[in-house]
């Protein structure tokens, strides 16, 4: 298994967070977690406007040519701070492994500025956790969390995500662990390029594991996946609580759970 790569603290680094499409379309107070996190930390944030694409549908649907694009267009907005700080660890894994191969095919000096991109880009999870003000950043949360990690390869010895390592930080949290779900290769893309695809086989056994895991509240890195989760688990009457692992992080319970509204959540009726 390859060893997860770890950012170096800066104090007063200079942190430009990347907002997912997802993100931005579905849950912004996401983004205001992701900044709450980093600026306890003891980063200074900037959420770039107008922010593009990082390239995965792109990648997905087949046409690497609108990636490269897209490849360009990311590092010369974010190129010059010292970190990229992102939300979604799908991103996050475009930058690290799809970029340098993408850009390389154009140019040796295109594929210099990818690589140096690619070293400053971490989930906002990594760069919380190398920072020694950490434990100020973290909520006080009470209860049990259900943590459900995403990965692009197994790991025997548990969750090592910094998302995950945080949340063993909280000293009132129960974190119940299950089991992990393995992201697959995106079809003709750079390899380590990675997307979840569940299945009706996958899906089964994550509804199954969820319902009997006990847990008041469910969280994980990945946005999309939670709001997929979130519309099954209510065809079944599931009371468990979904957000994004960032937002219990902050001690942003202010928000609704993905996938329930404020009306339902004032038990009024939806019709």
């Amino acid at each position: 298994m390859a060893k997860q790569r770890r950012p170096k603290f800066k104090k007063d680094a200079r942190v430009g967070l990347f907002v997912s499409c997802t993100t931005n379309l579905f849950r912004p107070s996401l983004i205001k977690a992701g900044v709450h996190l980093l600026e306890k930390a003891g980063y200074i944030v900037e959420v770039p406007p107008l922010q593009n694409c990082c390239g995965l549908i792109s990648l997905r649907s087949g046409e690497p040519e609108d990636a490269k694009d897209m490849a360009k267009q990311v590092i010369s907005q974010f190129g010059h701070y010292d970190f990229v700080g992102v939300l979604s660890p799908f991103c996050a894994a475009v930058f690290d492994r799809a970029y340098p191969s993408l850009l390389g095919e154009q140019s040796e000096e295109l594929a210099t500025h990818a690589n140096r991109f690619r070293k400053s880009c971490f989930e906002v999870s990594d760069l919380v956790l190398a920072s020694p003000f950490a434990l100020k950043a973290l909520s006080e949360f009470t209860g049990s969390i259900a943590f459900l990690d995403v990965s692009g390869e197994p790991n025997l010895f548990g969750s090592q995500v910094s998302s995950r390592l945080l949340l063993g930080q909280m000293k009132q949290a129960h974190i119940v662990d299950l089991p992990q779900i393995c992201a697959s290769q995106v079809d003709g893309a750079p390899d380590g390029t990675i997307s979840p695809e569940l299945g009706s086989k996958g899906l089964d056994g994550v509804l199954r594991t969820v319902r009997s895991c006990g847990a008041g509240t469910l969280v994980s890195t990945d946005l999309a996946l939670l709001m997929e989760l979130s519309s099954h688990l209510r065809k079944f009457g599931s009371a468990i609580e979904l957000r994004p692992v960032l937002e219990v992080l902050a001690g942003d319970l202010g928000s609704m759970p993905i996938g329930i509204s404020a009306r339902a959540m004032a038990g009024q009726s939806l019709f």
